[in-house]
């Protein structure tokens, strides 16, 4: 005390060293309360347990193929330097049903995204069974087709550009950066063998986090519940706003009664939902047969048609894995019991 009040030029500047101390330390502290309250009120992902980058991460099999990913330039979402404000996620929704649908966004200041269709590469080609073959079932929707070692894939072409901001806005009130993981979620439920999938990858600046839901339509209702759902439903928007398949594929089946509803295909690979009336098809494709309402009855079809995927239309109901909208019919005939006549 004697010390800060005495006189002497040496009491003095100690005096003042100290006062300076004061300050700088309370300008620490405010600075350092406000990059916390800056960081509490912009980190998209400080409500959840996230990895901050460089870190080894497991691949996963219904994630986003790396192989496909560096194909298209894009690299590792974990790998790549972004800035401070920068964010991307990757959503992957599939189930044994290829094809599988994938979306890339990624907002720096402007929004970039790409939406693709993959599936596993077959060895051969089947051409007696057409349905076997994706590009057949997608031929019109995509203009060029890419492979690497293990996949093939696609980019549809839009009847309209979507409004990626939009989107992306979408992705964000759904909360894609801090969804509950799935370990810790209630089920009412289970599909059939747990099969649907919903894959993400989320990164802001050098923040990480990587997860996965199965069968989103099953957890009991909650937020993350509607969070997941509307993601889907988001997908499948992107899904139905893609030019769709002209399909000039001749297919081979067969179905109980005229209006099925299943439509069996005859080397039994698949059952698909029939979606219209063999009476009024025969009428509309002038072929020289009456058809009767007999619902007991098993025919013989060969027809053209519009097929769609099911899963992620309906993926509540997994009788059935596409649906067949049928425009032409080139054979029809009666025949004894479930089965083909060749």
């Amino acid at each position: 005390m004697k010390l800060f009040q005495t006189s002497d030029p040496q009491g003095t500047q100690i005096k003042q060293t100290n006062r300076k101390t004061v300050v700088l330390s309370a300008s620490i502290v405010l600075i350092g309360c406000s990059l916390l309250s800056s960081c509490g009120s912009t980190h998209k992902m400080s409500r959840v347990e996230h990895v901050v980058l460089p870190t080894t991460v497991l691949s996963s099999p219904r994630g986003f193929p790396q192989e496909i990913a560096d194909s298209l330039g894009w690299g590792g979402i974990y790998e790549e330097t972004l800035g401070v404000e920068e964010e991307e996620f990757r959503v992957v929704l599939s189930s044994p049903i290829p094809p599988y649908h994938a979306l890339r966004m990624k907002k720096t200041k402007d929004i970039k995204a790409t939406y693709v269709l993959f599936w596993e590469k077959k060895a051969a080609i089947d051409i007696e069974s057409p349905q076997r073959n994706i590009r057949w079932f997608i031929q019109g929707e995509c203009g060029d087709f890419y492979q690497t070692a293990r996949f093939e894939y696609c980019i549809p072409e839009w009847f309209e550009e979507p409004d990626w901001l939009r989107v992306y806005e979408s992705f964000d009130k759904s909360n894609i950066w801090t969804l509950e993981p799935a370990d810790s979620l209630a089920r009412d439920s289970l599909s059939r063998d747990d099969q649907w999938v919903i894959y993400v990858e989320a990164r802001v600046g050098n923040y990480f986090r990587r997860y996965q839901h199965t069968s989103p339509d099953t957890y009991q209702e909650s937020s993350t519940s509607s969070d997941l759902l509307q993601m889907v439903s988001q997908m499948r928007a992107l899904r139905d706003g893609t030019i769709q398949r002209n399909n000039f594929n001749v297919y081979r089946g067969y179905m109980k009664g005229p209006s099925g509803p299943e439509f069996i295909l005859c080397d039994e690979s698949e059952i698909w939902h029939f979606d219209g009336h063999l009476e009024e098809l025969v009428i509309t494709s002038a072929y020289p047969v009456l058809i009767e309402e007999a619902a007991q009855q098993y025919f013989y079809v060969e027809l053209r048609g519009q097929i769609r995927d099911q899963w992620y239309t309906e993926w509540f109901d997994q009788s059935h894995t596409r649906v067949i909208i049928p425009d032409e019919i080139n054979e029809i005939q009666l025949v004894n019991g479930p089965r083909c006549p060749y």
